[in-house]
C-alpha cells in the first residue's frame, strides 16, 4: 500500500500517542506495563479509517521516548501536568512553516489500559488541514512476541519499525527522510 500525505500524517500522529503516554508515563504516572500494547487511533479532520498499531515496550522504551520528546528542537513549548487522575499534554511544534498547537488529556493505569484525546491546529493549514483530533485507546495486551524486542512497532498495513532506532538515528537524516514522504507521497 504506497503511503499518502494524509496517511503519512496520521501515522506520524499515531505515534505522537504513543510518544505522548510514554511523556505522561515518565512523570508522576505510573509506567507503561513492559509488554505488548494495542493502540487504535481514530482521527477526524482526515478521510482515514481509524489506525491499529501494537508495540513493544519495556521501561527503558518509555523513558527514551520521554527524553527525545522533551528534547525536541521543533517544539517550543512542551508542557505536561496532573489534572486529577488525568494527565493534560500541551505543546506547540513547528513543521516546516506550519505551527502546530496541540492540547491532549489521557487516562488510566498505564498497566492494562489508558485512552486519551489529542487535538491539533495547524496555522497555516497543513496540507490543507487545519486541525485534527485523534482519539487514542490503548490497552495492554501481554508480554512481546517472540523475536520482538523493545520499540518494535507493528502498523497494521504498513509492516514495522523499531522507535528505539528510529530515535537513536541521526536527526538531519530523519528530517530529510520526512521530506522526501512529504514530496513524494500521493495525496
Amino acid at each position: 500500500m504506497p503511503i499518502t500525505v494524509d496517511r503519512a500524517i496520521v501515522i506520524a500522529c499515531a505515534l505522537c500517542g504513543f510518544t505522548a503516554a510514554s511523556w505522561a508515563a515518565s512523570m508522576d504516572a505510573p509506567k507503561r506495563k513492559p509488554g505488548l500494547w494495542q493502540q487504535t487511533v481514530t482521527t477526524t479532520g482526515l478521510a482515514v479509517p481509524p489506525q491499529s498499531m501494537s508495540m513493544c515496550t519495556d521501561e527503558k522504551t518509555d523513558d527514551l521516548t520521554a527524553a527525545r520528546a522533551g528534547q525536541s528542537r521543533e517544539c517550543q513549548q512542551q508542557s505536561i501536568r496532573r489534572d486529577g487522575n488525568a494527565f493534560v499534554v500541551d505543546a506547540v511544534c513547528r513543521s516546516g512553516d506550519t505551527t502546530i498547537r496541540t492540547h491532549g488529556r489521557f487516562s488510566g493505569d498505564f498497566t492494562a489500559r489508558y485512552s486519551g484525546e489529542l487535538r491539533s491546529t495547524f496555522e497555516p493549514p497543513m496540507q490543507g488541514m487545519k486541525e485534527m483530533t485523534q482519539i487514542i485507546d490503548a490497552r495492554w495486551i501481554g508480554p512481546c512476541k517472540p523475536g520482538q524486542k523493545p520499540g518494535d512497532v507493528m502498523m497494521q498495513g504498513m509492516g514495522s519499525m523499531n522507535m528505539n532506532e528510529l530515535m537513536n538515528a541521526d536527526p538531519q537524516k530523519m528530517k530529510e527522510l520526512m521530506q522526501q514522504m512529504q514530496q513524494g507521497a500521493p495525496r
